[in-house]
């Protein structure tokens, strides 16, 4: 990704006009205002923030994931700029000035490095990008298929989705990928 993001319409990355007029609904139906910006940004930096808030705790973590869509999606601010970024970390609650040095300092390149080797491993190849027990679901989904697939996890003693200590539980261990 260039440092300057890319452009959905120009360089050909849009939804259809189908698939955003029905976005757009949903956010409507939902009271999120939705836009849905041209600029596709480089994400490195705002998933370094969200490293640092995960480091923060699970609510912080929640906190900085939701102001970066509501960010992007919602107001339509570039989410690669450190200045937006360092908005979003103040409003979670989240020590700015420690987060634009940990955004600054590259801190996480080393995690984000290694969580995207998984996604390839995993055969990742395209985000959004869902793992419910063994299905990988890549791209964006109706609610019906995430809710379909999550429905099947808790029910097949043969996935993940077996809660803990139950006799048919696995043991912990990542599914074999079969070398993918």
């Amino acid at each position: 990704m260039p440092e300057a993001g890319l452009s959905a319409r120009g360089d050909n990355l849009g939804h259809s006009e189908r698939v955003e007029a029905h976005m757009l609904k949903l956010a409507d139906e939902d009271g999120f205002p939705m836009v849905l910006p041209d600029l596709i940004p480089k994400t490195h930096k705002a998933l370094t923030l969200g490293e640092y808030a995960r480091d923060a705790g699970p609510e912080a973590h929640m906190r900085v994931h939701a102001g970066i869509f509501a960010a992007y999606y919602g107001e339509g601010r570039d989410i690669a700029d450190t200045t937006v970024l360092l908005d979003v970390a103040r409003s979670a609650g989240l020590d700015a000035e420690a987060a634009g040095e940990a955004i600054a300092d590259d801190r996480y390149a080393e995690r984000l490095h290694s969580f995207r080797h998984l996604a390839i491993h995993l055969g990742i190849d395209a985000t959004p990008a869902a793992l419910i027990c063994n299905e990988l679901l890549i791209g964006s989904r109706p609610y019906r298929i995430l809710k379909d697939s999550l429905d099947r996890c808790l029910v097949r003693p043969d996935t993940l989705g077996v809660p803990p200590g139950t006799p048919d539980a696995p043991s912990g261990n990542m599914p074999d990928t079969g070398g993918h």
